[in-house]
């Protein structure tokens, strides 16, 4: 009998993606909406980045927190929530700029994200 993958282990597998299919509910309709974005994996933190808070992803998010991720074949659901502590925002600014080279040039610049949430996953 094989042991379940942990939470951690099935995000190394995915991590060197570059995207993923990102699943909100509409913050008046309830209804999926469904988005291709740029994710970054930090150990079982999922961090998500916008350049502008105003698209109907974000505002999502800050409304209902619902987030279904699918990405190589795995599919993982939690609570997404706005980052407002500058050390995690510093933080997923280095994993960004380490994993995508636009963002590292858009950095240097001095454009960077409007906006990241952390995605608390449910096992």
């Amino acid at each position: 009998m094989s042991k379940k993958p942990s939470l951690a282990e099935r995000l190394e597998a995915v991590q060197e993606r570059s995207t993923l299919r990102l699943t909100t509910h509409g913050r008046k309709t309830s209804k999926p909406h469904t988005v291709t974005i740029w994710f970054l994996v930090d150990g079982e933190a999922v961090y998500l980045v916008t350049m502008r808070l105003g698209r109907d992803w974000p505002r999502n998010l800050i409304k209902n927190g619902y987030a279904e991720l699918a990405v190589g074949g795995a599919s993982f659901t939690g609570h997404a929530k706005q980052i407002k502590d500058a050390k995690r925002l510093a933080r997923v600014n280095q994993l960004l700029c380490q994993k995508y080279w636009a963002a590292w040039l858009g950095s240097w610049l001095g454009f960077g994200p409007e906006g990241a949430f952390m995605v608390s996953i449910r096992e």
